[in-house]
């Protein structure tokens, strides 16, 4: 079996491909060199730690897709509970029975971060580059 045979080269090249080899880098001024610097002693992590944190969720985001803020989803689901109860009370004048309000509750539950993420898209698409 020989030293530098195929499959211990490819095996080097997996082990070192996990190595992190590769900088990135980027230049600041005072004033955001000493925001950054507070940020990262505040987290108790190193300046390399957190960049490579920010990057990589940065990535994950991107890979996943636009996803509306927990803050946005909830708001949507009580514009979903409200349209639907005064159209259930004020439209028809009807009291709402106990087993539709559920009903609204599981629905809203199982529906609203999809319509906040259609909501943000249709906002995107608005704020889009106009023809």
């Amino acid at each position: 079996m020989a030293i530098l045979g195929k499959e211990n080269l490819e095996a080097e090249a997996a082990k070192r491909a996990k190595f992190r080899l590769n900088h990135v880098g980027t230049k600041l001024n005072e004033a955001e060199l000493r925001a950054f610097e507070a940020l990262v002693e505040k987290r108790q992590q190193t300046q390399g730690e957190f960049i490579r944190d920010l990057i990589a969720a940065e990535v994950q985001r991107d890979q996943e897709g636009e996803r509306p803020s927990p803050e946005m989803v909830e708001i949507v689901a009580v514009r979903l509970l409200l349209m639907n109860l005064f159209k259930s009370q004020l439209v028809t004048g009807e009291l709402l029975p106990v087993e539709k309000w559920d009903w609204y509750l599981t629905e809203v539950s199982k529906r609203k971060r999809a319509f906040a993420a259609d909501m943000l898209a249709s906002y995107r698409k608005e704020d889009g580059p106009k023809s």
